[in-house]
């Protein structure tokens, strides 16, 4: 019986061969004849501890290149602009031959744009250097002879009779419980130490930044003048980078190419900020807000602003990361031109994106849903106007990206049932 199957698999195998080699065709285009992509290289920048990842930058080119041909796998945008297929999607089908799918939908309507709002332009949080959310009850003790009530990473709150303290995650006191009757963190290194147990009580600060001597201040305020930016030249280059310092300590573990103070007024009024400072590095951008307690978080620049309408219903969101924005430039880029027929775009779904919010390129590209494309603005320095065709399903490709890519910048809280 062996043979039976062995004779019928060797019949099927040519069909199922050109069947894989019609979808790629379909999908990429003709390997051969299509023009190479020029994926810019930008090393992976993540600001935790401000510090940028070393030996990244090969994965980077990965990623972005990945993206790319994954979009134009999904709708072979690198084909002709003038197919006659509906934008819906495609299938394969029995004969390995390419068929379009109604069944299969080219877009829908990114639903996380109905969550979010203008001021999550800061939304994209590249680090805290105190996080409050990390202030947990304990439920199991970690020492004998203490009664931990309150812990932050590496601290706990401990209770003795009446009185509260502070110990370390290495058993060593740090606090004496013998004063204060509750206590709360504000930073890492500090702490609101009540003199009673109600809301309104006194309090004084207990700076514990020094275990071994930790102080109590009676009056702290905050000054601006403790946050400076300091030149430092790098050991192993002439290279000079600017370090930012808050009460001597330096900010993060790596310097910037500039860095210049932000008008606090421009900030979102639901961020708690009495200093901020706009910095780059590398090409990239981000935003440091310091509160009162020199706490500081590092949000990603707005690049880029998106705006849609799809069946009537409009949204919008920002692009914050620089490695995102070149993505959809190089996407964008990617689609195959031609020559626009003027058609009416009166009805038409939109996506829109301005790439005039950071940098030198001040330009923006829209394209519709029957496939034209308008891009007007300076890019690389010069004027540029463009309007052409491109294939249909390009549309639907930069509206799931928004939907896959972006909406991963924001962080967006789901609604318990």
């Amino acid at each position: 019986m062996w043979y039976r199957y062995a004779v019928g698999f060797f019949v099927r195998l040519p069909k199922f061969t050109a069947g894989i080699l019609t979808y790629f065709k379909v999908n990429l285009g003709d390997m051969t004849g299509n023009p190479q992509v020029d994926v810019p290289q930008s090393p992976r920048r993540s600001l935790c501890g401000v510090a940028f990842t070393k030996g990244v930058k090969n994965l980077k080119g990965v990623k972005i290149y990945a993206s790319v041909l994954l979009a134009l796998a999904l709708c072979s945008c690198s084909g002709g602009a003038d197919s006659e297929d509906n934008g819906i999607g495609l299938a394969v089908v029995d004969n390995g031959g390419a068929s379009y799918n109604t069944n299969v939908p080219a877009y829908s309507y990114p639903e996380f744009l109905s969550k979010v709002s203008d001021k999550d332009s800061y939304s994209n949080v590249s680090y805290k250097s105190f996080d409050s959310a990390l202030v947990s009850e304990v439920k199991t003790q970690p020492f004998e002879g203490y009664e931990c009530i309150t812990s932050y990473p590496g601290l706990y709150i401990f209770k003795a009779g009446n009185f509260v303290g502070v110990i370390d995650s290495d058993g060593n006191v740090v606090l004496p419980a013998d004063t204060f009757a509750r206590a709360e963190f504000v930073s890492p290194t500090l702490l609101k130490m009540y003199l009673y147990d109600f809301d309104d009580s006194d309090y004084v600060y207990a700076d514990i930044s020094s275990r071994a001597e930790p102080r109590l201040i009676d009056n702290y305020n905050f000054k601006s003048s403790n946050i400076k930016t300091v030149e430092r030249k790098q050991e192993d280059s002439d290279r000079v980078l600017i370090y930012l310092e808050a009460n001597g300590f330096t900010v993060g573990q790596q310097g910037y190419d500039s860095v210049l103070q932000k008008d606090v007024s421009e900030l979102p009024a639901d961020i708690d900020c009495k200093k901020a400072y706009t910095v780059t590095k590398d090409g990239a951008y981000y935003v440091i807000a310091f509160d009162r307690y020199y706490n500081y978080i590092v949000y990603e620049g707005t690049y880029a602003k998106v705006d849609l309408n799809l069946a009537g219903k409009p949204g919008s969101c920002y692009i914050m990361s620089y490695e995102d924005d070149l993505e959809a430039k190089t996407l964008i880029d990617s689609f195959k031109r031609s020559d626009d027929d003027n058609s009416s775009t009166e009805g038409d779904d939109y996506i829109s994106i301005d790439f005039g919010l950071y940098g030198d390129d001040d330009y923006l590209v829209t394209i519709y849903s029957s496939g034209r494309l308008i891009s007007q603005g300076v890019r690389g320095g010069s004027q540029i106007y463009e309007s052409a065709k491109v294939d249909k399903r390009c549309f639907g490709d930069l509206v799931r990206w928004v939907d896959t890519v972006v909406s991963r910048e924001y962080d967006i809280k789901e609604e318990a049932d």
